[in-house]
């Protein structure tokens, strides 16, 4: 296979918006293999969440191996898991077989129609330092550090997503080295709120990591792409186009 390949680590979404779903859907329009371990079965659609299930952390550890037992991983991307604990015991499972694996954590806190995920957020430092790349919200970043110094305690690169900004959406910031970088929105056109941007993004992003890209390259490209997907149609579910 001369694809690159990333493991993703996410919940299943029926509706393909977000989840491992829309993972694969992006990692696969990059020309990027995914696999996919399955974190929770939950009933939504792309307006409302029901109901959310956690697969065991046995079970989800288990589809860890299965999936190593058949390929490598570089990268690795992680979404919904139910506390900071789980995913920093995922990480260090992860790890056992990959020692030099880079992680990209998009924390998903609360969904966009108000489902908590996690019941506190204690400890999220310690598991960022473990991962090659954060990727908050506007609205995730301000739980995980009222005071403002998150970035400072963070201990990896950060993008800081801001489709939430309430005076910039659209406007990303990045934080690699101790140094920031502030990413305006690319192109024109009109865009339309999508379910699973912020899933989207970090997708994408991961997929140009493992293409080769440096992260601030990597990190606009993936803006790129989320701007096609939602200017792709008016609806709440984007399209997914393949990158020539």
């Amino acid at each position: 296979m001369d694809r690159p390949k990333v493991l993703v680590v996410a919940g299943y979404d029926p509706s393909g918006g977000a989840g491992v779903l829309a993972d694969i859907k992006t990692l696969e329009a990059h020309g990027v293999y995914g696999y996919a371990v399955c974190t929770a079965m939950t009933w939504q659609n792309e307006r409302v969440i029901r109901r959310v299930d956690w697969l065991p952390e046995k079970d989800v550890l288990g589809q860890v191996d299965v999936c190593f037992e058949a390929a490598g991983f570089d990268w690795v991307k992680i979404g919904i898991m139910p506390s900071v604990g789980a995913v920093g015991r995922v990480v260090r499972h992860i790890r056992q077989w990959n020692p030099g694996v880079r992680v990209v954590w998009d924390p998903v806190i609360r969904s966009s129609s108000g489902t908590d995920f996690w019941g506190k957020t204690e400890g999220w430092e310690e598991v960022a330092a473990q991962c090659f790349l954060m990727t908050p919200n506007w609205e995730e970043m301000g739980w995980l550090a009222a005071d403002g110094e998150g970035v400072k305690r963070c201990g990896c690169h950060l993008l800081l997503k801001g489709g939430h900004h309430p005076e910039h959406p659209g406007r990303d910031y990045l934080w690699m080295e101790g140094k920031m970088e502030v990413l305006e929105p690319v192109g024109g056109g009109t865009v339309y709120p999508k379910h699973g941007s912020g899933c989207v993004l970090a997708s994408a992003l991961t997929a140009n990591l493992a293409l080769g890209y440096a992260l601030p390259v990597a990190s606009v490209r993936a803006k790129g792409y989320v701007r096609d997907f939602l200017s792709s149609n008016k609806s709440l579910l984007g399209w997914h186009d393949c990158i020539s």
